[in-house]
């Protein structure tokens, strides 16, 4: 059974670094995808299930459901170091006597550089894993197509093999009438030859056996 988070409700989070995620019609890998988001991609977050799922409105007014890991509070590290060097510019450009801003952008900005780079390497681990859940997803559809194959093949076996007992009993019958014209032919033959020889003479038979 899912638990509603109430803490979650109507917060704005961003989709994680770089990140094509689709999300889903329920709150599991079950429920079809009914769309995506990029990374980046502000939405708000309407709750919040026990089990690492939350229910997001879109930016076109639909709701769907996204893994609460690909989620994060702020926007993504290449935005925030943008801003951070675009302020930097704008100081260095302005006075000389903002050194020590200009040293604290400098050490947000390195820091922020190596957030972004541990995001990349997170983004590849990522995209692995939707790789392998859009295989996943996939299976069941080549397990159909194979079923349907099957079933073809089946239908087809099952149709020569009524063809090949119909040829058996045509031949089977084949057999049966050539056996019982034999037959009939060797009753006919005999009772010809009894008949022949009933009207032989006597004396012609004796001869011939003298």
């Amino acid at each position: 059974m899912l638990a509603w988070s109430g803490a979650a409700a109507q917060q704005t989070r961003y989709v994680s670094e770089e990140l094509e995620v689709g999300v889903r019609a329920g709150p599991s890998n079950q429920n079809r995808i009914v769309s995506s988001v990029r990374g980046g991609q502000a939405v708000t977050v309407l709750e919040r299930s026990g089990d690492g799922w939350s229910r997001i409105r879109l930016a076109s007014g639909n709701d769907a459901w996204i893994l609460t890991r690909y989620l994060q509070d702020e926007p993504h590290a290449r935005e925030r170091l943008a801003e951070v060097e675009a302020e930097l510019a704008e100081i260095r450009s302005g006075a000389d006597d903002q050194e020590g801003r200009i040293a604290e952008l400098l050490d947000r900005r390195n820091a922020l550089t190596t957030e972004r780079d541990e995001l990349q390497a997170q983004l590849a681990d990522m995209n692995t894993e939707l790789e392998e859940l859009r295989d996943i997803a996939a299976r069941p559809q080549e397990i159909q197509r194979e079923n349907r194959r099957l079933e073809r093949d089946l239908v087809e076996a099952r149709d020569a093999a009524d063809e090949f007992r119909r040829q058996v009993e045509v031949m089977q019958a084949d057999n049966q009438r050539r056996w019982f014209m034999t037959g009939a032919l060797v009753t006919v033959g005999s009772v010809i030859l009894g008949i022949i020889l009933t009207r032989i003479p006597s004396r012609r038979r004796r001869s011939d056996w003298v």
